[in-house]
């Protein structure tokens, strides 16, 4: 892929922030709430039918992975992937990084998000009036079904049987989280109070070291929108032709 020979060339702490700049990986498929799926029956079989192939390819190449840390083939895996960890730090991470805006913290922005999710946030953080503070409160909501995996998957990035792999799970969050300005006595501005309702896609990345099997730290890249069929469709063309150029 033209991508991934690109990444080949670049090493080491380039290679992270070059991987961090995409918030979707092509052929990251995220499934909607069922209100959201097509109409037709038709339609809606075709989009689960995409959907249980993708899983499938997922699955299929995490194993993959695993198995090429294998010193033998009755030896343990060198790579430590566990799956039961990704909700925790997609939350943790979440959580920081909210926290984080709303008190002018730069510092921890730049070092739990990617280049291209942080540059805005700082940019709002420098735009904001001298010595105004703000304040962020969140409740987890619907806790029977979120957070949940939407996404997870490990993909080499090269041919080269050291090259790095990148490791990018999608986790939805649902919460209520409520917003406020507080003044310089620390008390909350009347008015501007704000309470939002929200289901975020947390999109979350970190590289595995080909050779050494460590995994670096976990990056928040951004937040990622549900998939329709329409839009998958067209993305299966973009793969189609990625896969022509590799």
């Amino acid at each position: 892929m033209a991508y991934a020979r690109g990444i080949e060339r670049a090493s080491g702490q380039e290679q992270e922030q070059e991987l961090t700049r995409h918030p979707k990986p092509a052929g990251t498929f995220i499934l909607p709430p069922r209100a959201q799926f097509p109409k037709g029956l038709w339609d809606k079989c075709r989009f689960i039918s995409f959907w249980l192939l993708i899983k499938f390819q997922e699955t299929v190449t995490n194993m993959s992975t695993r198995f090429s840390s294998k010193l033998t083939i009755f030896k343990p895996a060198q790579l430590k992937a566990k799956r039961s960890t990704i909700i925790p730090t997609a939350k943790a991470l979440h959580r920081s990084m909210a926290e984080a805006l709303a008190s002018g913290d730069k510092h921890t922005i730049n070092k739990i998000c990617s280049r291209k999710l942080s540059a805005p946030l700082l940019a709002s953080i420098d735009g904001r009036p001298r010595g105004r503070r703000y304040g962020w409160e969140i409740e987890y909501t619907k806790k029977l079904f979120y957070p949940s995996i939407k996404s997870h998957r490990m993909s080499p990035l090269s041919r080269d049987r050291y090259g790095p792999i990148v490791r990018q799970a999608v986790v939805a969050i649902s919460s209520k989280q409520r917003r406020f300005q507080i003044d310089a006595q620390g008390k909350v501005v009347p008015g501007t109070e704000k309470t939002v309702d929200v289901i975020e896609n947390l999109a979350i990345s970190c590289i595995i070291d080909g050779k050494t099997w460590k995994q670096g730290d976990w990056r928040i890249v951004g937040t990622i929108k549900p998939t329709t069929l329409e839009a998958w469709v067209q993305e299966k063309v973009l793969l189609k032709q990625l896969m022509m150029q590799g």
